[in-house]
């Protein structure tokens, strides 16, 4: 969702914009429509096979329930009008934002270290910015 708000700069820099989820095509779809994201493409990976190439961790009960995260998703809900909803999959998973080339490299990455570890879409978007331009310079 994040990301998604921010789709037509990314769209301007060349960037395609996707997740993966750990639910069905079913769930993929509901979770979709239920926050309007026309246009995003959402893959499923129930067996997190991805998470696990990414490198991605599972969390412990601190790094879920801390109180500093849990203040962070208070505020978030608060002001951004974003609540959480049900988990599908291992409830623990953390994820993370990984720019891929064309080819497949990944050329960055940021790898959630707790629940509420979501990096800017500014730092996003510059990393989509240089990848985009190695690959017209190439």
């Amino acid at each position: 969702m994040q990301l998604h708000r921010d789709r037509e700069k990314f769209d301007a820099v060349g960037a395609r914009l996707a997740v993966i989820g750990q639910g069905t095509p079913r769930h993929a779809e509901h979770f979709i429509d239920e926050y309007g994201l026309d246009g995003m493409t959402v893959l499923v990976d129930p067996e997190r096979r991805t998470y696990k190439a990414a490198g991605t961790k599972i969390a412990t009960v601190d790094e879920l329930f801390a109180p500093q995260i849990v203040a962070k998703a208070l505020k978030i809900a608060a002001t951004e009008r974003l609540v959480q909803g049900r988990t599908q999959g291992h409830p623990a998973q953390l994820g993370g934002v990984l720019v891929v080339a064309p080819g497949g490299a990944v050329t960055w990455s940021d790898l959630a270290e707790d629940a509420s570890d979501n990096p800017p879409n500014d730092e996003v978007l510059e990393a989509a910015r240089k990848a985009a331009d190695n690959r017209r310079s190439a």
